[in-house]
C-alpha cells in the first residue's frame, strides 16, 4: 500500500531533517525517513479506505474514539457512511499572508455528516511551534502543531465541505501529550484564534465574534488523541461476517 507514497515521494523523497535522518528505499524511490509515520499511514488507511466504513469506522469512532452515541447520534447514523471518501496527505488552505508554512492533513475522511482530519504520528512528538511562526506576540499563545491543525482543518471544512461537522483526531504510538491536552479547554482554542486574528482576517468569518464561544466549544469536544494500538483493538471488534459478503476484508483486518 505504499504505491502512493512512492508517487508522493518520487526519486528525490522527503525528510524532516536532511542531516539527521536516514531514506528508506523502496524500489526506486526513497521514501522519508526512519522516524516517520507516513508508511504506516499508508498502510493502514491505504487498506481501511477499501473496507465497508460502516463496519470498521463505527466501531473505531465508539472503541477507540469514545464518542457517545447519545451525544453524537448523526456520527452513528446509518446515512452518514453512505458517503465514504478517504483522501491522505490533503492540502489544507493557506492563510492569506506568510504566517506559516503549508498545513497538510495526513488523512481526511469525508463522510456524509462529518469531514474527519487526521494528524498521524509515530516516533516524533506534536511540534510545540511552527517553525516559520510569526512569535510577534504572548509566547504562551505561539501556533503549535494541534492549534493548527484543528483551526486550519475546521476552517477547510466551513469553506469546502458544506454542512459536515469538523472532527480532528491525533494517531499516535504515545500517551496523550500536554501540548494536546490544554485544547480540551475550549477557552485555550479561543485565546489562539483571537490571538491570530489580526495577522490572519480570514479567521474573522470562520469564527465569527457572535459564534465565538460556541465554536470554541463545540471543537473542544470533538477532538480526539488516539494510539495506534486502539485503532487495532476497535479494529478487532469488528464483525466482519463471512455469511454476509464481508470474507475479503475480514481476511484484511486479520493480516498482522
Amino acid at each position: 500500500m505504499t504505491i502512493t507514497l512512492e508517487l508522493k515521494c518520487g526519486r528525490k523523497g522527503f525528510r524532516a531533517h536532511p542531516i539527521r535522518d536516514h531514506w528508506i528505499l523502496s524500489g526506486n524511490s526513497r521514501i522519508l525517513h526512519l522516524g516517520s509515520e507516513d508508511i504506516l499511514t499508508a498502510n493502514v488507511f491505504g487498506i481501511l479506505k477499501n473496507l465497508d466504513p460502516k463496519v470498521w469506522i463505527a466501531s473505531f469512532f465508539d472503541h477507540a474514539c469514545k464518542f457517545s452515541r447519545t451525544d453524537f447520534p448523526n456520527l452513528y447514523a446509518s446515512r452518514n457512511f453512505d458517503e465514504f471518501e478517504v483522501s491522505l496527505w490533503q492540502d489544507l488552505d493557506a492563510p492569506p499572508r506568510l504566517l506559516e508554512g503549508k498545513t497538510q492533513a495526513d488523512v481526511l475522511i469525508k463522510l456524509r455528516n462529518y469531514a474527519v482530519i487526521f494528524e498521524c504520528k509515530g516516533l516524533a512528538p506534536l511540534q510545540t511551534f511552527v517553525t516559520t511562526d510569526d512569535r510577534n506576540g504572548d509566547p504562551k499563545l505561539w501556533w503549535d502543531q494541534a492549534i493548527r491543525n484543528i483551526v486550519r482543518g475546521y476552517a477547510y471544512a466551513r469553506r469546502h465541505l458544506g454542512d459536515r461537522d469538523f472532527i480532528f483526531i491525533v494517531l499516535s504510538m504515545s500517551e496523550k501529550e500536554e501540548t494536546f491536552r490544554q485544547y480540551e479547554n475550549w477557552t485555550r482554542i479561543k485565546k489562539q484564534v483571537e490571538s491570530r486574528m489580526t495577522r490572519d482576517p480570514d479567521l474573522v468569518s470562520i469564527f465569527p465574534t457572535k459564534s465565538r464561544d460556541e465554536i470554541c466549544k463545540k471543537l473542544s469536544r470533538q477532538i480526539r488523541w488516539v494510539k495506534w494500538s486502539n485503532l487495532k483493538e476497535a479494529l478487532n471488534k469488528c464483525s466482519f461476517d463471512i455469511s454476509e459478503g464481508f470474507g475479503s476484508q475480514r481476511r484484511f483486518r486479520d493480516d498482522r
